[in-house]
């Protein structure tokens, strides 16, 4: 709906421009669209450039030892689509990245469901990028026909211009800034797997490119509608439980709590969960 109406109102300048015919006008107007299509693509936007930024990097790899596969759509077993950002296959195991092209600081552990981006004293959170990967890996050792491969390594990478507030010492993935991404790639130099099962791995992460340009912009579009609709579910079932009192992560029971920037919700099983909502 949103979309509709910036949209509408886009279109509603033009025509008034065009009416109007007024140069100083039709700048201003050409001005103020780009802003509006700038500001409501501008997520997507970044996120493509940190996918690019880390393609650039990958391609520096010696590609007699390391193949690289960008942008992947596989289909999980309830039917629901995943997208990879890359995957590179190795003698020495075979690497899955999740970029996240964010700035400002960055908090988070492995067991927390959410993760916290600080600039200044704007909070915002992100879904656990460990817990994503893991999704992405286990989808994709379906899609090998490899479910039991213990040589898949998780790396998330964040943009440079990040600052990292994390040790890197997690159990499940490495959690690096793009510079860092060679080094660690190349820090596995112990064979792994052996000629015949990357050839076989190779041949099946070919396959499962898409190549005809129409079908992937399909595909791609059915995925983020996929995952708006998921996502307005989520929400519609976290405001239910809300308005019961019920935490939506825990199940346990939530009150009414005062603290620095107002009042929220907060859970009765606190510290071992630490879910907050806001009172509305």
């Amino acid at each position: 709906m949103k979309k509709i109406v910036i949209v509408a109102f886009v279109v509603t300048i033009l025509w008034i421009l065009l009416m109007t015919f007024n140069p100083l006008y039709v700048i201003s107007g050409s001005m103020l669209t780009g802003a509006l299509v700038l500001q409501h693509k501008f997520p997507e936007m970044k996120g493509a450039l940190g996918e690019w930024q880390v393609r650039r990097l990958l391609q520096k790899l010696d590609t007699e030892k390391y193949t690289l596969y960008d942008d992947l759509y596989l289909t999980r077993d309830d039917g629901r689509t995943v997208q990879i950002d890359h995957v590179v296959t190795s003698a020495f195991g075979v690497f899955v990245i999740e970029t996240k092209h964010y700035n400002g600081w960055i908090f988070g552990k492995e067991t927390q469901q959410n993760w916290t981006q600080v600039i200044y004293k704007r909070k915002e959170k992100l879904y656990n990028p460990i817990w994503q990967n893991y999704g992405h890996i286990q989808t994709l050792k379906s899609s090998l026909n490899k479910e039991d491969m213990k040589s898949v390594f998780s790396i998330i990478a964040f943009s440079d211009q990040s600052t990292l507030k994390i040790e890197d010492n997690f159990k499940n993935a490495r959690v690096i800034q793009f510079r860092q991404l060679i080094d660690v790639i190349k820090a596995s130099h112990v064979r792994v797997i052996n000629e015949a099962e990357l050839t076989e791995i190779n041949r099946t992460m070919g396959s499962l490119v898409i190549t005809d340009k129409k079908a992937k912009k399909k595909i791609k579009k059915q995925h983020v509608q996929s995952i708006k609709r998921e996502r307005k579910q989520t929400g519609r079932t976290t405001k239910k439980k809300l308005r019961q009192n019920i935490c939506p992560k825990c199940g346990g029971e939530l009150s009414v709590k005062n603290g620095k920037y107002g009042a929220f919700y907060g859970c009765s099983n606190f510290p071992k969960c630490r879910f907050t909502g806001k009172v509305s």
